[in-house]
């Protein structure tokens, strides 16, 4: 009875650290960098009204919500044909039988500096800017072999001091600033 109380105690704490943000050691970025600019938009997805144009995205539309990979959640995915019908004006979702199985999957937008999940994965959609997991998330990334091409699971890498960008020092800065005011709080 014991030991079945202290492995539901384990399962409900590993499921728990899987929140909204990810794992720990892995954390979801919870908002896409400002180089990713929101606009106006009034599709029914719209987060708050806005949305956002993934660059890398092939498709005859791509206005996504403006909290696309924000945390671990299921992402709507309105500009690809494996999960909404995107012949209409505006796409429509696929029924979920319809849909391939990455569609119903959790993931988010993580920073490869910070997350040590073995699928932390370079974005198609914005390139040399974003990466993802599905592993921090609590679910596997099935999408990077079945959809894209030029990508593979894993291959994220933390910048270096020579390769990073402004945006991502910023970010990284404001990261640690918020970290360092949670601590004192």
């Amino acid at each position: 009875m014991l030991s079945t109380s202290i492995c539901m105690a384990l399962l409900s704490s590993v499921s728990a650290q899987s929140s909204a943000k990810g794992l720990p050691t892995c954390q979801c970025m919870g908002a896409l960098p400002a180089s990713v600019v929101e606009f106006d938009c009034s599709w029914d997805w719209a987060y708050n009204g806005k949305c956002v144009k993934p660059g890398g995205l092939t498709s005859n539309f791509t206005d996504y919500p403006a909290n696309y990979g924000h945390n671990c959640q299921i992402q709507l995915e309105p500009g690809h044909s494996g999960c909404w019908d995107i012949t209409t004006v505006p796409p429509t979702q696929k029924p979920q039988s319809a849909q391939a199985n990455w569609c119903f999957q959790k993931w988010c937008y993580i920073d490869p500096c910070s997350c040590d999940a073995p699928d932390a994965t370079k974005s198609d959609y914005f390139p040399d800017v974003m990466f993802y997991s599905y592993a921090t998330c609590g679910d596997k990334n099935t999408y990077t072999a079945l959809e894209s091409s030029s990508n593979s699971v894993g291959n994220a890498e933390c910048a270096t001091v020579e390769k990073a960008s402004d945006a991502h020092s910023i970010q990284m800065g404001l990261g640690l600033l918020l970290a360092g005011v949670a601590a004192l709080a």
